[in-house]
């Protein structure tokens, strides 16, 4: 019996905690490095101002910007990454350098613990700072 229960308990290890922060890592490398392409194009374009909110296009996109990288808006970081279904953005804004966009995985048991926080950038020195929670997945 010790051996059979030996044998058999990896068939019942739920692997899926697991497969949702693997998915949060793709998707928190997929956001910053869209986000550091923005600020690349934003560079060259010259729309680095903190004080306003300038736009630039990618991919046929306009991308809303925040010290030149996507601001946490739904025009912002939201039109800079192309992600599947399976996520919920919520909230996020530009007003002000203290913006933040949460990204949830939908179908986590605790949605609100089991995210990538995207926050802004607060100077043209600085990059936005992404933020995992994975309790709640």
């Amino acid at each position: 019996m010790g051996i059979l229960s030996v044998t058999a308990s990896p068939l019942f290890i739920d692997i899926s905690t697991d497969a949702r922060i693997a998915k949060l890592d793709a998707l928190e490398g997929s956001m910053r490095s869209a986000s550091e392409l923005v600020n690349y194009k934003a560079r060259i374009e010259n729309k680095t101002d903190c004080l306003i909110d300038p736009t630039i296009e990618v991919a046929g996109e306009s991308i809303t910007l925040r010290c030149g990288y996507p601001c946490p808006h739904p025009n912002g970081i939201t039109n800079s990454v192309d992600a599947d279904e399976g996520f919920d953005w919520v909230g996020g804004n530009c007003a002000g350098r203290l913006g933040a966009k949460d990204v949830q995985i939908t179908d986590a048991p605790d949605p609100s613990n089991c995210k990538i926080r995207y926050a802004a950038a607060r100077s043209e020195d600085s990059s936005p700072i992404f933020t995992a929670t994975t309790s709640g997945c």
